[in-house]
């Protein structure tokens, strides 16, 4: 029997984040969404509950060694099946509409290879909310003219550009994101998806 095709591969890392994680599995299980998933945990040999936590939600987890957050999803990335891979954070939440806003704009242009979506603080003040409104703008724009701004909360690129670009460097303690997408600009077109939204700690 033909393994069942996956959409999109939603790519965390982990590492003690028992407090945030199952909140931000539930926003993703909470989505409407008619296509197919997984969800993979690259994890840092948690000492807490947080690989517990996300058995509970039927996510796939495996160990990485680096140390790092680039480390964790370079190892999800690794056993990934999906055709999408949406990569975030661990101490997110999803906003409604997340996955098939994803789908959608990767399926209307088979020519763009990678994107980002936008990003909202958690019960953020005026202040912070307006932060984040100038920081959608540059990447809607900087990214779209050749200078890489991405934000790994919310990066999906398709799993084909992933590898031609040559996948997160492990190895990197910050920036894993910028780097990447550095590379990703040379596999295809950039979008910048709004009503793909994620909402971030402050």
């Amino acid at each position: 029997m033909a393994a069942k095709k996956v959409d999109v591969s939603i790519l965390i890392p982990s590492y003690n984040e028992e407090k945030y994680i199952g909140a931000c599995l539930a926003s993703i299980r909470r989505q409407n969404f008619s296509g197919t998933y997984e969800i993979i945990l690259g994890d840092g040999h948690s000492k807490d509950n947080t690989v517990k936590i996300a058995k509970d939600y039927h996510c796939r987890v495996v160990n990485e060694s680096w140390g790092t957050p680039s480390g964790g999803r370079y190892a999800a990335a690794r056993v990934a099946k999906g055709r999408i891979f949406a990569i975030t954070s661990a101490d997110v939440e999803i906003a409604d509409g997340w996955l098939q806003s994803i789908v959608k704009t990767f399926d209307s242009d088979k020519n763009i290879a990678w994107a980002v979506g936008s990003v909202s603080p958690q019960n953020g003040n005026w202040m912070e909310k307006l932060g984040a409104l100038v920081l959608n703008f540059i990447a809607s724009v900087f990214n779209g003219i050749g200078l890489a701004y991405v934000n790994a909360d919310n990066l999906v690129c398709r799993a084909s550009a992933y590898r031609k670009a040559g996948e997160f460097n492990p190895k990197l303690v910050t920036s894993e994101d910028t780097d990447l997408g550095m590379r990703l600009m040379r596999t295809g077109r950039f979008a910048y998806i709004h009503r793909a939204k994620v909402l971030i700690s402050m």
